[in-house]
């Protein structure tokens, strides 16, 4: 933790899987209390969101991302951010199905991003640590979210959670953009 490029990054990751619970996580619970409790639409929605995860890992598997792995990470920041908002929108099934697939997308590719600039920037005798790490923040982050945003969906709309921590992810985005031109400048 005394690295602290690492420590931000780990930071990142754990604030990017807290805040993608609405959007990701909850999804079944939107999508039965907006457009209906089939076991039809819960299905497609899970398939949007793999197809998109699938889509997402082929293009950064032979993209590779941008060569500055910090561009990656704020682009699939912004993404992830932008879609969380216009799903919690989206009145339409069919347009919120062509914005999971699009967040799995971003989703991938963020996970890629932190992935790589942690391998980069950690000692090779400090990676499995490292990475022992980064499954750590995501075993306390994930349940963390659930567990806020769960029990927020019972008093609050969920389009409005998935808005709020887009918008958060939005805000994360910016503040990298932000760090990004204060260490040029």
């Amino acid at each position: 933790m005394r690295e602290r490029a690492v420590s931000r990054l780990l930071a990142i990751y754990g604030a990017f899987v807290f805040f993608c619970v609405p959007g990701g996580f909850l999804a079944g619970l939107h999508v039965s209390r907006t457009f209906g409790d089939s076991y039809g639409y819960l299905t497609v929605t899970e398939l949007a969101g793999f197809a998109g995860m699938t889509a997402g890992g082929l293009l950064m598997g032979l993209w590779g991302g941008f060569s500055q792995k910090e561009r990656t990470l704020r682009t699939g920041l912004a993404a992830f951010g932008a879609l969380s908002v216009l799903m919690g929108f989206a009145a339409r099934f069919d347009a919120y199905l062509a914005l999971m697939a699009l967040y799995g997308v971003a989703l991938t590719t963020v996970q890629t991003a932190v992935s790589t600039l942690l391998q980069e920037r950690s000692a090779p005798a400090m990676q499995g640590r490292v990475f022992g790490l980064m499954s750590a923040v995501y075993s306390i982050c994930m349940p963390l979210g659930m567990a806020v945003f769960g029990l927020l969906a019972d008093r609050i709309p969920l389009w409005c959670l998935m808005t709020a921590s887009g918008a958060a992810l939005l805000i994360q985005a910016g503040a990298e953009v932000f760090v990004q031109l204060r260490r040029r400048g």
